[in-house]
This record gives structure tokens, C-alpha cells and sequence, in this order.
């Protein structure tokens, strides 16, 4: 057990630089993960989270020790989301692991406020990561928000399909598919090298459509540990997409429902028509790190949306139209900025990520 008067050090260990103490501490990290997290029996961290442990482009691990013993884990990298309205830095937080013998003793409170400094130095505005106990991050100051829709299929779908869908063919297939996630108007920055790693986690299936003897589709279902079941990346024509996911649910996925995930600005009604089930989503859990930043972003993207709208620095609000909105607290920011499942009445930025960029 936790020594009495141990202090919480935080260490920091690199992804991005390989030297043998380096290495050291990864295989250590890596055990630690795979002991402590439950999704990742039988699996390895460095294999289902690449973009962050595999050095394309690398993140870093901050970790707590007792004595030798790694006690607690969160794990950090920095992109740049990109869209033709707007760019902004974000950072992304997750593999949130504390020891099951230290847990409730707050070394993930101090690993995750760190995290959040850390991010801020590389010029993040935001801070993201996903969680299904969104109550722990609340004090932290992570709200629910951002955009998304979500459908669900049937097994049963009635849909024809005619020409090509096949599984992916990893040689003939990955670059032809990272210039299709090229094209989305929103996305994380993405080189070739990581499209290839995040097509090798484990238990993913990748399924392609050929048109006119060209790669027209893909769908990515199944990533890693995250997402049984859903399709959380795809991209290319919406028609040849709808033929991949009618095949895919009908032929190879007989017995489980799939559930797509798409950025709230996308018009997916060819998807719908399908859809046994639809509803909105919220991206993750959403934390401020540079409020004047990033409420700058947010008003040159509404001048280049040729929103009306009015900033008021006396009252902390922002007015439009019909709509006024206090940007007092947190909260109130990242609300605005970034709606949540609720209808919003006002714009919001477009921000989205795929599935392959969590970590």
C-alpha cells in the first residue's frame, strides 16, 4: 500500500523518443496498463492506442509512482482539428489508469490538472477526453458538449447492394484510404504513417467499395477495445457508403446491430433512410484551457459564417438575434462554443473526431 507520506511526483515519459531508459519505462507503463485495464486483456496499449504510444506522431505518458511501482497513468497528445471554417490546437486526454489498491486517494485529480497545464504550454485551447463516468471530471471542470448523430442499423436491413465490398486489403488498400479521410471536411491532422498503425489495431475490421476500379468507401467497426459494434470512422462517397454498411450489417455482422457515428454537420439522411434508430450525441467531455483564445476562434468563426451577432464585454455575453448567451463561467463557454445533444438554436463550432484519434 501508498506509503503515508509519499508525495504525488508527477513523471513525464515521452512517446515521441526511443532511448533505452525511454524503453524502460514504456514496457513498464505497458504492463502497468495492461494489469489495470480491464479492455485492454489480452491486448497491448501500444496496439490499441498507436497515435499516442507509437511515435506517429507521439504522445507522453504522466505517471505517479510508489517507489518503483507505476500507481497511476493519463496519457497526452496534441493536434490540430482542421476544417475550412476554422483550426484550433486541441488536446486529448485519456488511458486513465489508477492502481486498484490507490484509487479515491485523488492521483488521477493531480495527473489529469497537470495533464490539462501540460497542453495549454503547446498552445491547446481545449482539452477532450471520453468517458462513461463523466460525474469524476466535472470538478475538473470537463463538461458534456460538442455535436454529433448517431444511427443505428438492423440486422435485418433491406437494402440490395451490387458491385464490390470486400474487407480491406491492408497493402493494396491503407493509402488509398488515408486519402479518403484526407477529404473530410472535419478531422484531426493525420499522416500516412499513423493511418497505418490505427488500421492494424486489434480487432478492427476494415471493409472497402470499389467504384469504377477506384477505392470509393470505407468503414472502419470494431476498434480495438473502444467501439464493439460501431462504425466510428468512414469516409468517401455517401452512396458507396450506404452500400459498404447495408452489405457489412446484412452479410458480416448478423447478430449485432451497428451503430454509426458522424460529425453533426454532415447531411447523412442517405444513411438514415436505412437507420432503424437515430439520435444526437455528444462528442466527449470538453474542458477550457485558453478562454480568450479560444472565444477569439469562436467569433472570427462566426464573422466567416457572416453570423450576426454581438460581444459584449460589460455584461460577459454574447448576443445573436433572437439569443443571448453568458460566457461567465466555464461552462457557459464551452456550451456555447460547442453545443451538446440539445437542440441548439445558435452556431457552434464543427469540431469532430474520428474514433481511430482516441487514446
Amino acid at each position: 500500500m501508498m506509503q503515508h507520506d509519499l508525495k504525488a511526483k508527477v513523471e513525464k515519459v515521452s512517446h515521441r523518443v526511443f532511448s533505452d531508459l525511454t524503453k524502460q519505462n514504456r514496457e513498464k507503463i505497458f504492463s502497468f496498463l495492461t494489469s489495470e485495464n480491464q479492455k485492454l486483456q489480452g491486448s497491448s496499449a501500444s496496439e490499441e492506442y498507436p497515435s499516442v504510444f507509437k511515435g506517429v506522431p507521439g504522445g507522453e505518458s504522466l505517471v505517479i509512482r510508489d517507489s518503483e511501482q507505476i500507481i497511476s497513468h493519463v496519457a497526452i497528445l496534441d493536434r490540430e482539428f482542421q476544417h475550412p471554417s476554422v483550426r484550433l490546437r486541441v488536446g486529448l486526454i485519456g488511458s486513465v489508469v489508477t492502481h486498484s489498491q490507490y484509487r479515491g486517494r485523488g492521483l488521477a485529480t493531480e495527473l489529469i490538472q497537470q495533464a490539462c497545464l501540460e497542453l495549454k504550454k503547446r498552445g491547446c485551447l481545449i482539452a477532450l477526453l471520453w468517458s462513461d463516468q463523466p460525474d469524476f471530471y466535472l470538478p475538473l471542470g470537463f463538461y458534456r458538449a460538442g455535436r454529433e448523430q448517431d444511427v443505428r442499423f438492423s440486422p435485418q436491413i433491406k437494402m440490395g447492394t451490387t458491385g464490390t465490398v470486400r474487407p480491406m486489403d491492408f497493402m493494396k488498400d491503407a493509402h488509398l484510404i488515408w486519402r479518403l479521410y484526407q477529404k473530410q471536411n472535419c478531422r484531426l491532422d493525420r499522416s500516412l504513417e499513423e493511418q497505418k498503425k490505427l488500421l492494424k489495431i486489434p480487432n478492427t475490421r476494415v471493409f472497402v467499395t470499389e467504384k469504377d476500379g477506384k477505392l470509393s468507401s470505407y468503414i472502419a467497426i470494431n476498434k480495438g477495445a473502444d467501439f464493439t459494434d460501431f462504425i466510428h470512422e468512414w469516409a468517401g462517397d455517401i452512396y458507396e457508403v450506404q452500400r459498404n454498411i447495408a452489405f457489412c450489417q446484412r452479410e458480416y455482422f448478423k447478430e449485432n446491430p451497428l451503430t454509426l457515428i458522424a460529425p453533426a454537420e454532415y447531411d447523412i439522411s442517405v444513411l438514415k433512410q436505412l437507420a432503424e434508430e437515430k439520435w444526437d450525441g455528444v462528442l466527449g467531455l470538453i474542458k477550457v484551457l485558453d478562454k480568450n483564445v479560444l472565444l477569439s476562434t469562436y467569433m472570427n468563426f462566426l464573422k466567416t459564417k457572416k453570423v450576426d451577432h454581438v460581444w459584449s464585454k460589460d455584461k460577459d455575453s454574447i448576443l445573436f438575434s433572437d439569443s443571448e448567451f453568458s460566457i461567465v463561467t466555464d461552462s457557459d463557454i464551452v456550451q456555447l462554443v460547442f453545443g451538446n445533444e440539445t437542440k441548439n438554436t445558435h452556431p457552434t463550432l464543427p469540431i469532430f473526431f474520428w474514433g481511430f484519434d482516441s487514446i
